[in-house]
């Protein structure tokens, strides 16, 4: 039995320590270019319904950065003042990019070199908890999650060595009999 929550706690810690470190990296990558990522896939939290009915406010777009995109093509461009969009390229004209979010009558033209990124799927409703896991005070809470839940009842599960094993302080073991004689165990009466 205690092999088996020997095993457990390992997986457990494991788990932990590989959620902590995508959580520390998707921290880090957030400084850099605004959007948390892994390498060329970026994700981006829909804030309003610009791209319903496919994609709702809360949902996690996922983005390949860099990718090439065609027409028909939901991408990543950057709005007018800067902020990254999801909006799909309903056609071309004359070397632009006619763009349009599916939840809007507005459209614009831009050129190919605005387009950042290829959406390339989404997760529904997980946009907050990633928001969450990509701050600092997602990485502090996983950490001391993982401390509370996984290390200290490991150290709380660590049975006592047996008082054979143990040696009192300051000198070699004492024979049986002169443990006795302190009134350490049974002494018979005869």
């Amino acid at each position: 039995m205690k092999a088996l929550i020997r095993v457990i706690q390992a997986v457990l810690v494991l788990v932990w320590l590989a959620l902590l470190g995508f959580s520390v990296l998707l921290c880090m990558s957030t400084r850099g270019n605004g959007l948390p990522g892994v390498s060329s896939w970026r994700g981006l939290v829909m804030a309003d319904s610009r791209m319903a009915p496919e994609l709702s406010p809360g949902d996690l777009a996922v983005v390949r950065m860099g990718a090439s995109a065609q027409p028909g093509d939901v991408v990543l461009c950057r709005d007018s003042a800067g902020i990254p969009e999801l909006t799909r390229i309903i056609g071309t004209t004359e070397g632009q990019l006619i763009l349009k979010p599916d939840g809007s009558e507005d459209s614009r033209l831009a050129g190919p070199e605005a387009v950042e990124g290829v959406f390339v799927g989404y997760l529904p409703g997980l946009g907050g908890p990633f928001r969450f896991l990509c701050s600092l005070a997602g990485v502090i809470a996983i950490a001391a999650a993982g401390l509370v839940l996984v290390v200290l009842p490991g150290f709380l599960l660590r049975s006592p060595r047996p008082e054979e094993e143990q040696r009192e302080p300051g000198g070699p073991e004492r024979p049986e009999s002169s443990r006795r004689s302190r009134g350490g165990g049974y002494t018979p009466r005869h």
